[in-house]
């Protein structure tokens, strides 16, 4: 049995938000992998485009995946994803992250 005798809470938010960041990287970076995996693949450029960032702002941590944006990017990946009236949809994003769902919140907890 454990026994508190001081509450320091500033530290156990440090350690807790430093594993939550880091499990959040661990489980956007899983995504991204998959769907790399998932993406069509005619060049390679698609897949080469695809990556995952964590931000922290205040109490928030953020993680986010996809096609990034810019010069030299596949701009044309939300094309693949959404369709268009011309294409039917082709997605790699969302089953990423749907049918990876429990491994993704395993990540996030640190188990």
């Amino acid at each position: 049995m454990t026994v508190i005798t001081e509450w320091r809470q500033k530290e156990v938010i440090a350690e807790l938000s430093g594993k939550l960041l880091a499990g959040t990287d661990d489980a956007c970076a899983f995504a991204a992998e998959q769907a790399r995996g998932l993406a069509p693949e005619r060049t390679g450029k698609l897949r080469q485009s695809i990556a995952h960032t964590v931000s922290v702002e205040g109490n928030t941590i953020t993680g986010k995946m996809g096609v990034r944006k810019g010069k030299g990017f596949a701009y044309w990946g939300r094309f693949h994803e959404f369709g268009t009236s011309k294409m039917p949809a082709h997605p790699f994003l969302r089953p990423a992250v749907f049918n990876h769902a429990a491994e993704i919140l395993r990540r996030i907890c640190g188990r």
